[in-house]
């Protein structure tokens, strides 16, 4: 079936020539990924959640996607924006796959531990026929089938190690576990990061071969291996415990993967920014300040840092606050997904032609 997209006959090619340049470091100016839609299609039912843990499990692969073709053709993708459609089962679904219980909510999940006994106990591994990685498995491969030449089929949120962990064991009693039985920890996370890979590999044979790039759950197009990886948990431990837990597992997640960024998510996170820097492969940092701090363009500090350390950055960011870091910090290197507040069509063409006058090229998003 093919969609109609608000989205340029050349976007691909240009998609494909600019954000591989950004990764390379070789783009003067920066990412702006900007999806606008009318504002009477923003309050049609097609705009409701698009949570896909909340369909019945048997309610056909297809019949689901159908429901996502009005908010697809709805999209009017600006800049550096790209038609995708994401696979979203909740953050950690790997738990699910190694035996930990799901409650689908509106737009999220929550899980029940899978082991409540001693750790020595627990071990992750994937069982292939469980069956949430069998949806996943399902729907991933019926979006490439359906859509593959025409958008970019996205990899479910895997999660990050400790957060997988997290579901698996419960929060406290792994904050537990870390503290009295570290070396079984230790141990978990490995299993754990293989766990994560597998399942990676796995979704990317399906993915890649379609030809329109490799994302996540987060808007960042890459040309080949790529994820935004994470460890939300990471916000209540110590950089010690972050050196012993969680950077080998990123250390070997970067080693397999070409495009990776970390998703720094909270002021809690920042006392781990050295570290992450100090990843050689990780090539960029995407800096969420977390609920209820100001917006990104308030921590120049925070993005001076991540650029000067030669990574990337990627932020969500109002308009004016892209703008802000620009006349601060310039735009090389950076990524601005532009979300709120959300823009009508013609106010996203007016950004960016302002946007380009800023930058002194008018040209760059047209």
């Amino acid at each position: 079936m093919t969609l109609r997209l608000h989205f340029p006959d050349d976007g691909w090619e240009r998609i494909a020539r600019d954000g591989s340049a950004w990764w390379a470091g070789e783009l003067d100016r920066p990412l702006v990924v900007l999806e606008c839609v009318e504002p009477e299609d923003r309050r049609k039912p097609h705009f409701a959640s698009t949570f896909l843990g909340n369909f019945p499990p048997d309610m056909p692969a297809d019949d689901i996607l159908d429901l996502f073709v009005p908010r697809l053709e709805a999209t009017h993708y600006l800049g550096d924006a790209f038609p995708r459609f994401w696979p979203n089962f909740g953050p950690g679904i790997v738990a699910a796959f190694a035996g930990a219980q799901v409650q689908p909510a509106a737009d999220t999940t929550w899980f029940t531990p899978a082991h409540t006994g001693p750790i020595a106990d627990l071990h992750v591994c994937v069982d292939w026929e469980n069956v949430w990685w069998q949806r996943v498995w399902e729907i991933t491969r019926a979006a490439v089938a359906r859509w593959g030449g025409q958008l970019t089929v996205g990899f479910t949120d895997l999660g990050g190690n400790l957060d997988i962990l997290a579901h698996l064991r419960g929060l406290w009693q792994l904050m537990i576990d870390l503290a009295r039985t570290p070396e079984e920890v230790d141990r978990l996370v490995r299993e754990t990061t293989a766990a994560w890979l597998a399942c990676y590999e796995r979704l990317y044979s399906l993915i890649a071969p379609a030809g329109r790039g490799v994302t996540a759950w987060a808007p960042c197009w890459s040309p080949g291996r790529g994820y935004m990886l994470q460890s939300d948990i990471s916000y209540n431990i110590s950089p010690q415990m972050f050196a012993r837990f969680v950077l080998p597992d990123l250390e070997a997640c970067c080693a397999a993967l070409d495009y990776t960024f970390y998703h720094l998510d909270g002021v809690g996170q920042l006392r781990h920014l050295d570290l992450l820097l100090s990843l050689p492969r990780l090539r960029g940092i995407q800096w969420v300040p977390g609920y209820g701090k100001p917006g990104p363009e308030q921590w120049l500090p925070v993005l001076q840092r991540i650029r000067e350390s030669g990574k990337l950055c990627q932020v969500t960011v109002s308009p004016e606050g892209a703008l802000t870091i620009i006349r601060a910090l310039g735009g090389k290197g950076f990524c601005f997904i532009i979300d709120e507040p959300p823009l009508t069509p013609a106010e996203g063409a007016a950004f960016l032609r302002e946007l380009g006058e800023t930058t002194k090229d008018t040209k760059l998003f047209f």
